[in-house]
């Protein structure tokens, strides 16, 4: 696939099996270098040439690498070779004392008479001088982890204006998104043969600004070799697993979902996935309800149907439910459980025998998630395909972990559980994970103005809808949602935009890919 390394993101682990493979292959580790610095020459070049009419730049600014003594730094040793040919100067300084490795030196050799900086304080004197130079950050590369030296953290302190990171931003985790403190924030990331998953999650992610994948001749054959394919979600992968609605089609063609969410201490997630689902163009759509709130939801959303259900006395319904539960269920595609269902006796129990009996796919969210949390085995157990959409706090409760050692490193968590329990994994949060047992995508979609209450109900009844309709639910639900949110932000801003404001965006989502 022409460009496939774009959509790639990938762990160092996983980069540097390609790099072995595309050696073995017949493109050298120094050929792949001499790639990525012409790569990164080239980018500055151009970043160069846009502030051209900048008033800070008096003619061509110069370019000032700060290196490292690894491989990083010599994919600026040839960066700087080659800028030199385009008659934009540069200065190398070497933060960590003299190239170690064999292909450094040997680039730093090649050099001819670019300046050398090797004093930290001649380092300091010049960059306070050099604000209108481009600082290219090539100290550290994507097997950092831990804290910078202080000699770096100081001279990164005296680095003002525009900065660029070859690879990744020195002091990023390119495997879990952790940060050290005293990182340089880069205007501009080239990184070399595919993206990282680190910096597609934060806080790492802040620090990359504008994220470009620079190809260094990896061939389509090793790059099929990953054990663990995770893609970027783009509109690309949505048109192609959106089909056009034939003209004499009908409802039944469009699925049949079956929502058991709501309690009667939260009605209103019950209906914001109910309300959501029906915008995603499931055909036949039934709303489980306590009995006393059937006429304010039939008023606000007539198209659905209503299975009116009796609660206990703590608010849910009660595990008697489940006969006429499965009875709604016979002819369903899909059944989502858990928005807003709260966490009883009653409820766990309820949701424990529909996992064991329904014979379609299950998406589960929120409580539906909680009332499982202490027979974890019961997702194995179930004949069906199992979809889980949880927060981190959901997640650690699933792994018997803190939130904080979830959010440490996403991809790992997501993953394990998805192949250990042979289901889906949409981990939320910023740069939200589909983990499958075999693969995963990374969402780029969504904003910070989606992180209030109901936009998790708003997601999970997209999905179902989705899945109801047999489609790739999980990550076109999860790319459609952040499309969403970025809309009604842009319409109503972040701080005031609610997630019922995503549903109502959707139909002009739809209407853009021409559905």
């Amino acid at each position: 696939m022409k460009n496939y390394h774009k959509k790639l993101i990938v762990t160092p682990a996983q980069m540097k099996m390609l790099e072995q493979e595309t050696d073995k292959a017949g493109v050298s580790y120094e050929r792949m270098m001499e790639n990525a610095g012409i790569a990164l020459a080239y980018n500055i070049k151009r970043l160069i040439k846009g502030f051209e009419d900048d008033v800070r730049f008096r003619g061509t600014p110069n370019v000032i690498f700060l290196c490292g003594n690894g491989n990083n730094a010599g994919d600026c040793f040839v960066a700087a070779r080659h800028l030199k040919d385009m008659n934009i100067e540069s200065k190398v300084f070497l933060l960590c004392g003299e190239p170690k490795t064999e292909l450094a030196k040997l680039n730093f050799e090649r050099m001819d008479d670019i300046a050398v900086v090797r004093s930290e304080e001649r380092m300091i004197e010049i960059l306070g001088k050099a604000f209108a130079d481009i600082k290219v950050d090539g100290v550290f590369g994507t097997g950092f982890h831990g804290e910078l030296p202080e000699n770096i953290k100081n001279v990164f302190t005296h680095c003002k204006g525009i900065t660029v990171a070859a690879d990744v931003p020195s002091g990023g985790n390119c495997k879990t998104g952790a940060v050290s403190k005293g990182m340089l924030k880069s205007w501009l990331t080239i990184t070399f043969g595919a993206k990282k998953i680190g910096m597609t999650q934060y806080p790492l992610k802040a620090l990359c600004g504008d994220v470009k994948t620079a190809g260094i001749e990896i061939p389509d054959k090793v790059y099929e070799m990953l054990d663990y394919p995770v893609t970027h979600l783009d509109d690309d992968f949505v048109r192609r697993s959106l089909p056009l609605r034939k003209p004499d089609s009908h409802k039944g063609d469009f699925g049949r979902l079956l929502t058991v969410c709501g309690s009667k201490n939260m009605p209103g997630a019950a209906m914001m996935s109910a309300g959501s689902a029906a915008r995603c163009g499931v055909g036949l759509l039934t709303v489980c309800t306590p009995s006393e709130y059937l006429p304010h939801f039939a008023a606000k959303l007539p198209e659905a149907v209503y299975l009116p259900l009796d609660t206990a006395e703590s608010g849910t319904y009660t595990a008697q439910s489940f006969d006429k539960i499965m009875k709604a269920a016979e002819k369903a595609t899909s059944v989502l459980i858990g928005c807003g269902l709260g966490v009883s006796e009653d409820s766990r129990e309820l949701v424990k025998k529909l996992m064991l009996n329904l014979n379609c796919p299950i998406i589960l969210d929120a409580d539906g998630i909680n009332c499982i949390t202490d027979c974890i085995d019961i997702i194995k157990q179930t004949s069906q395909e199992v979809i889980l959409t949880p927060h981190p706090a959901e997640m650690a409760r699933l792994c018997g972990v803190t939130a904080a050692e979830i959010q440490s490193d996403r991809l790992e968590y997501a993953k394990k559980f998805a192949q250990e329990n042979n289901c889906t994994v949409v981990l939320k949060g910023a740069g939200t994970i589909v983990a499958a047992p075999d693969y995963a995508f990374v969402n780029p979609t969504g904003n910070s103005g989606m992180s209030k209450g109901g936009s998790g109900d708003v997601l999970s009844g997209m999905i179902a809808s989705l899945k109801a309709q047999g489609l790739a639910a999980a990550p076109m639900g999860v790319y459609l949602h952040g499309k969403a949110g970025d809309k009604a932000a842009k319409k109503h801003s972040k701080q005031s935009m609610l997630p019922t404001d995503m549903t109502d965006e959707l139909g002009e989502i739809f209407k853009e890919y021409g559905l």
